[in-house]
């Protein structure tokens, strides 16, 4: 989880709570194919309607980059009877390692389907509380579908497949992978050089570490780079981070001209297995607030709008 007072959001849980995702969590109730209504928080952070145990709507963040959903203090504070602790887990934060305790979830529902017994993270009070949410959706939910998400027409579904109504209007679609943690990596190009990234919906903004800024000739006392805020995240600790400029951020065929990135080494770009030196870029959803995709996580495929706005 990166936050910056709280700007950029990262729950990044890992690998070994991943096993349990399908042992777990068993889907119950199909889906309408109908989109569901998505809010959009100041911070860019988009906003999926949740209820536990048949509560009224919860608000969660939807993370792409998040292997497990997770549960806020006050949430776990308000509904105590709807979950229960099951054990703990160590969290690899954007700014570092803490452990957390994991939960049982009774019942959760998102979107139309129902989910009996996900496991989830309790986590720590933190600056992401200041985002005013109840908890995270995370890949353990959504990685099973291809999402669609509509940032201006604030809107969002999840299907088994995507439909034709889905891709009207998309360019060809970008390949991805999944890692053990079902976060989707892809390839972006900066300037024409290529980057691997990956896709965090829960990161307001897009950051490069500096193995990434060097491959494009950049230091720290490059003309035009700028001293920015420490980058935060759920173990409270704080990374120093710059930013630049560059001319282009590409995705397939979508291209974002004139983009302000972040430069850090965050400790979660090793979380996120990225080797020591190896440049990386967590491609955050700044970079798509102003258009409609689809991220086809079972055909593992990425579809971007023509246009910026809705279809």
């Amino acid at each position: 989880m990166v936050v910056e007072a709280p700007d950029h959001f990262q729950a990044k849980s890992r690998h070994a709570l991943f096993k349990t995702i399908f042992a777990t969590g068993a889907l119950l109730v199909a889906a309408p194919l109908s989109a569901a209504p998505m809010e959009v928080l100041p911070s860019g952070h988009p906003i999926a309607e949740v209820a536990l145990d048949g509560s009224k709507p919860l608000r969660f963040i939807i993370d792409t980059a998040a292997s497990s959903t997770s549960i806020l203090p006050c949430l776990r504070a308000a509904m105590p009877s709807s979950m229960f602790a099951s054990g703990s887990q160590n969290l690899d934060g954007a700014a570092g390692k803490t452990q957390i305790e994991t939960l049982t979830l009774k019942r959760l529902t998102v979107d139309g389907r129902t989910f009996d017994g996900l496991t989830a993270f309790a986590l720590p009070p933190s600056p992401v509380d200041e985002l005013g949410v109840d908890g995270v959706l995370g890949a353990d939910v959504i990685a099973r579908f291809a999402v669609e998400m509509d940032m201006p027409g604030r809107v969002w579904r999840m299907t088994d497949a995507p439909t034709e109504a889905m891709l009207k209007g998309m360019l060809p679609p970008v390949p991805i992978t999944l890692d053990e943690a079902l976060t989707p990596r892809l390839t972006v190009h900066l300037d024409g050089t290529e980057i691997p990234a990956i896709l965090d919906t829960g990161a307001k903004g897009t950051i490069m570490n500096w193995a990434a800024a060097r491959l494009l000739g950049l230091t720290p006392d490059s003309p035009g780079v700028i001293k920015a805020s420490t980058v935060k995240g759920v173990t409270t600790h704080g990374t120093a981070s710059v930013t630049n400029t560059f001319r282009e951020l590409r995705i397939g065929q979508a291209s974002r001209p004139q983009v302000t990135l972040r430069i850090a080494d965050l400790p979660v770009f090793t979380a996120l297995g990225f080797a020591e030196g190896q440049p990386a870029l967590i491609l955050g959803i700044d970079i798509l607030a102003d258009r409609r995709f689809v991220i086809d996580h079972p055909g593992k495929r990425l579809f971007l709008s023509k246009t910026t706005g809705g279809s």
